[in-house]
């Protein structure tokens, strides 16, 4: 985590700091790779990434098609 995530990270739950620690660490996420990587469903990711704009690290949303599937998911980041 970088100094700035971990300062304001202090008042987040577990599982929001894991994933705070996954997007810095991976660059994004999404709820596939959320289920896939942290075994956490899609609501509680949802849930989570709330928390974390609640806490006031900003989020950024990135609407995609999957190239094979053609089925329409986000990606979430850390907005700087």
């Amino acid at each position: 985590m970088t100094f700035k995530s971990l300062t304001i990270a202090m008042n987040l739950t577990r599982l929001a700091k894991t994933i705070v620690a996954y997007m810095e660490k991976n660059g994004s996420i999404s709820a596939r790779a959320a289920a896939a990587d942290l075994d956490i469903t899609s609501a509680s990711l949802t849930r989570r990434l709330t928390d974390i704009e609640d806490a006031g690290i900003p989020i950024k949303r990135e609407r995609r098609v999957h190239p094979v599937t053609g089925k329409r998911y986000t990606r979430y980041s850390l907005d700087d």
